[in-house]
């Protein structure tokens, strides 16, 4: 065994005093922490300000959880801890679902915003039901033949051999490139459609088109930032994969180093792209957040303490944010959805 190969053995060791390793330990917490606070804040937005009412959001929500169960996974130091095997799958799933809500966040956004189909009041479900049928078939299948365990620097599908290389590759790179892929290619057909939208003319002016097309163009913004930051994050761990699938014998601490940091930090990216917003700023501001909540509380938990329960804020007002578009259909034709 090399040398380079001996300092990534000494990481799943508890007692180990190899800088290296304690340097990817410190950053990945560092990283991981990050995540579990900003799905915490864009939680909290969701449920205060009642945004979860619209199904974009609830979406939003959904993917939320899945990242927060990474990240919190993502504080495990070693691998020769006890219950590695049942952590490994538990990493899959978490890690799976979370690229499978972003799919299904791209095509509904493309279903409603580029092709205007109405929500049948069943789509929820049928998201549930890819989402968490595929994540099942694709976490269990590593599952039969003991292929969970210590994968370096975390628990998850062993690289022992190049059948679990290939299991790597079915059971999570291949939905991360479906992700990567697909998804620009879905924002890229959002993004022209809505700037179609904003081009068109008529021949005649009407201010609330006009309004329409500001906001149009305010939301092609943050759309640009999404598959960016798909593919930054997806293309750092699968570059450090594809070393690992071609020289085992040889792990770059750099890769290991950049793939342990951004690994858990889809939470954090996610999170912030969510709160990236004029609008979703202004709730988040202490005051009007505070008057919110205190509202919120009142009315979830039905105190009856005197205090001041109309603040002046909106459950959830529209702004720049890649899904503004739909959650504003969705507030004036589905106001049902709290039914739902």
């Amino acid at each position: 065994m090399s040398n380079s190969s001996s300092w990534l053995t000494l990481c799943t060791d508890e007692t180990t005093s190899d800088t290296r390793c304690h340097t990817i330990t410190v950053c990945r917490t560092i990283a991981a922490t990050l995540s579990v606070i900003g799905c915490l804040i864009a939680f909290l937005n969701i449920i205060v300000f009642k945004k979860f009412r619209f199904f974009t959001q609830r979406l939003v929500l959904y993917l939320l959880c899945s990242c927060f169960l990474l990240a919190t996974l993502s504080f495990q130091n070693h691998t020769k801890s006890g219950g590695c095997f049942f952590k490994g799958f538990l990493r899959q799933a978490a890690g799976l679902s979370q690229n499978l809500w972003i799919i299904c966040i791209n095509i509904h956004l493309l279903l409603l915003v580029v092709y205007n189909k109405d929500r049948p009041r069943y789509l929820e479900h049928v998201y549930h039901g890819c989402v968490w049928g595929v994540c099942f078939v694709m976490s269990i299948i590593p599952f039969i033949g003991h292929h969970y365990g210590d994968a370096g620097i975390w628990c998850w599908i062993k690289g022992d051999t190049d059948y679990e290389h290939g299991l790597r590759v079915a059971c999570y790179y291949f939905w991360l490139m479906l992700l990567v892929f697909g998804g620009a290619g879905i924002y890229g057909v959002i993004i022209y459609n809505l700037w179609s939208r904003i081009n068109s003319y008529d021949g005649t002016y009407n201010p609330e088109i006009e309004k329409a097309k500001e906001r149009h163009r305010k939301s092609i913004r943050p759309l640009l930032f999404y598959p960016i930051v798909d593919l930054v994050l997806a293309s750092i761990s699968t570059t450090n994969r594809i070393q690992n699938w071609a020289n085992p014998g040889n792990p770059v601490f750099t890769l290991y180093l950049l793939h342990a940091i951004v690994s858990p930090l889809w939470g954090f990216a996610n999170a912030l792209l969510f709160l990236m917003n004029r609008d979703t700023l202004r709730q988040m501001h202490p005051v009007v957040f505070w008057k919110q909540l205190k509202q919120w509380s009142i009315t979830t938990f039905n105190f009856t303490k005197s205090v001041n329960t109309q603040p002046n804020v909106q459950p959830y007002t529209i702004g720049a944010d890649p899904t503004s578009v739909v959650d504003e259909r969705e507030e004036g034709s589905r106001m049902d959805m709290e039914d739902d």
